[in-house]
């Protein structure tokens, strides 16, 4: 390692010296150490790094401190709420207290998240408001909506949130005190910005017109990132959005009432035709709709309507006239993705994706959605290759797959091609720690046998577990259908997903001796318990993709297609399944004190040879066949005979 590669290492071991003298509870982890050398030597060769870290090492401290020791200005992404709070209320407060130089850390989030001083004066001037909302207004230092403990009314927060349309910058009369403003303020002197996954690709689609340039950048919870992008470069168009831009039309610009009329009779063709076409909840499109073209002649007009307007005619008093090419110009960018998007509903591209969404039978709302077939040249062409950026860390507790290369999949997904690239194993003893218990003789999964089986072993494990277990389903018909069976059997108190919001489910466990949750996607992961509360986790089958998503089936007729060989199998439904399942096992072991078991009913973990592969590249726990060989004697220790 060159010189001053040892050099850095020396003062990033310093810092974890500080952090294990000064921070109360911190222990020492060589992983982690590891791992801040590996992403600090990525950053100083101005390389990208991916990286598995397992449940335990302490990512976030491995990316801060390398982050704070480079003195550049850093993005940090994360998925969820509650990892953005510990980097923010946690993580880098305890690092600011031990740094022998100041850190400026902001969070940063999108502008309809805060208030808009001025479109809030315009609107009480029109329209009475919920009291809350007045005295909030008149206290909040913030203006972030996060604050209200309850929730505004959806219209009314968009009439007085800090919307882009008519946004007059620094000629507002509000501008120096903008909540919004404020916050960029903070971001542009801050050395470390917090955003998450939807902001940051929200920035690189804008090309760079939302974040402060950035020179280096950290994504965690990277597994997120491709679905995330997929949704950030989709397009959609709604019959209620087309309503809504209409009376937004008419309303803010006094549109045409022809036009306006026009669009509303072609539209409600279009969607009409959409509904009939459509058998399922979610129909994929793969001819072209004639339909399309007659709605983007009628929304042409509009667009020139609109590109034409000089609004003379408007008297100048507050600025209306500027507001009203504002509200021109962000209507005209409406429009252009709608027509994008019966562009290629007309002229179907096979680099698109494009499907039918209906909410109920009857069509009163229904969706047309494009997603791109490979977000990765989006990604690459628009994060990787950002302007100013020298380094990209992305790092998670699960991105390695099965194959020779570990990475392979993710690196695909995301256009990753030269990398450093390493698995940083998890602190913890699973071994001796957890075992995971496959159950013999199951049927297969797809056999009208496995859920009454399924719910006989589910019973079975939990009198083991004496309850305070996570039973995971991948589908919400699975959970209903054996939560139906053994719910009200149960010696536990137990509860299944949609009986209460996600965070009262969360907060009902953690307070209940012996409870058992029954959930599905949502608590796969972003769940964190620790201690004897949850000692057990059973999980239904392998997490295959459903084959009813319509850009997971078209990735797989890809696929099916590709020249170089690989299958849709082996290369998009085996490692996706993979990631998923190491993330609902990761719900177990959450400290170097936990103990409990994994049970997995799915017999094909053992009977075929990619069942096998999954099974190696989860934690390194003892396999248990026989039920027998666990005793749980006390609730405080988990013991394997």
């Amino acid at each position: 390692m060159p010189d001053e590669f040892v050099a850095a290492s020396l003062n990033t071991t310093d810092i974890f010296a500080r952090l294990a003298e000064q921070l109360e509870g911190y222990e020492h982890r060589s992983q982690q150490l590891d791992l801040a050398l590996d992403i600090e030597r990525t950053f100083a060769l101005g390389k990208t790094g991916l990286f598995e870290a397992g449940t335990g090492t302490g990512k976030s401290f491995a990316a801060l401190i390398p982050a704070a020791l480079s003195h550049k200005k850093v993005v940090i992404s994360t998925n969820t709420i509650s990892l953005q709070e510990q980097y923010i209320n946690k993580d880098i407060p305890a690092l600011q207290k031990i740094l022998p130089f100041e850190l400026q850390v902001s969070l940063m989030k999108g502008r309809s998240n805060f208030l808009g001083i001025r479109r809030w004066d315009d609107y009480i001037k029109e329209f009475g408001v919920d009291d809350r909302l007045i005295h909030w207004v008149s206290d909040t230092e913030s203006g972030d909506v996060s604050e209200l403990d309850f929730v505004p009314h959806y219209e009314v927060w968009n009439e007085i949130n800090s919307d882009s349309d008519d946004c007059l910058r620094n000629r507002c009369p509000q501008y120096n005190n903008c909540f919004y403003f404020d916050s960029r303020r903070q971001a542009d002197k801050a050395d470390i910005i917090i955003v998450n996954h939807a902001l940051l690709l929200a920035d690189a689609a804008s090309m760079g017109m939302i974040l402060p340039s950035y020179d280096l950048l950290i994504v965690d919870e990277a597994h997120h990132l491709p679905d995330v992008a997929t949704n950030a470069f989709s397009l959609s168009l709604s019959n209620r959005g087309l309503r809504a831009l209409c009376t937004k039309a008419i309303k803010k610009v006094s549109a045409p009432a022809g036009i306006i009329h026009e669009i509303e009779s072609q539209g409600f063709a279009f969607f009409q035709h959409l509904n009939q076409s459509s058998t399922y909840a979610r129909t994929r499109v793969r001819k072209p709709i004639e339909e399309a073209a007659d709605l983007a002649d009628t929304l042409h007009l509009l667009k020139r309507w609109l590109e034409e307007q000089t609004f003379e005619n408007y008297l100048d008093v507050d600025q209306a006239r500027e507001k009203a090419k504002l509200k021109a110009k962000s209507i005209v960018s409406t429009l252009n993705a709608y027509l994008t998007l019966l562009d290629y509903l007309a002229k179907p591209d096979p680099n698109w994706v494009i499907w039918i969404e209906r909410n109920d039978l009857s069509g009163s709302r229904i969706a047309v959605v494009a997603a791109p077939l490979d977000p990765s040249t989006y990604l690459r062409n628009q994060l990787l290759e950002k302007d100013g950026l020298t380094s990209s860390v992305w790092m998670s507790a699960t991105l390695a797959t099965v194959g020779e290369d570990p990475f392979d999949y993710f690196k695909r997904t995301i256009g990753l091609d030269k990398v450093i690239q390493s698995q940083v194993p998890s602190p913890f003893d699973y071994a001796h720690q957890a075992c995971i218990y496959l159950p013999q003789r199951m049927p297969e999964p797809n056999q009208k046998e496995f859920l009454p089986r399924a719910a006989d072993e589910i019973e079975r494990i939990l009198e083991v577990s004496e309850g305070r277990a996570f039973v995971l389903f991948t589908s919400r018909a699975s959970m209903n259908a054996v939560f139906d069976m053994i719910g009200q059997n149960l010696a536990y108190p137990c509860m299944k997903q949609g009986d209460m919001p996600r965070l009262k489910l969360i907060e009902w466990f953690r307070a209940t001796d012996s409870a058992v949750l029954f959930g599905t996607s949502s608590f796969w992961e972003g769940v964190s318990i620790d201690g004897d509360q949850l000692s057990c986790v059973i999980i239904d089958r392998i997490p295959f993709q459903v084959p009813d998503d319509p850009v997971y089936e078209a990735r797989c007729d890809a696929l099916k297609e590709d020249s170089d060989g690989r299958s849709w199998f082996k290369d998009l439904a085996l490692p996706h399944a993979t990631m998923r399942l190491k993330q609902g096992v990761g719900r177990l072991i959450r400290t170097s004190t936990d103990t409990g078991m994994v049970a997995i009913l799915d017999p094909r973990m053992t009977s075929k040879a990619y069942g096998r592969a999954i099974l190696e590249c989860l934690p390194p726990m003892r396999i248990v066949r026989h039920l027998d060989e666990i005793s749980l004697p006390t609730k405080s220790k988990l013991s394997m005979r």
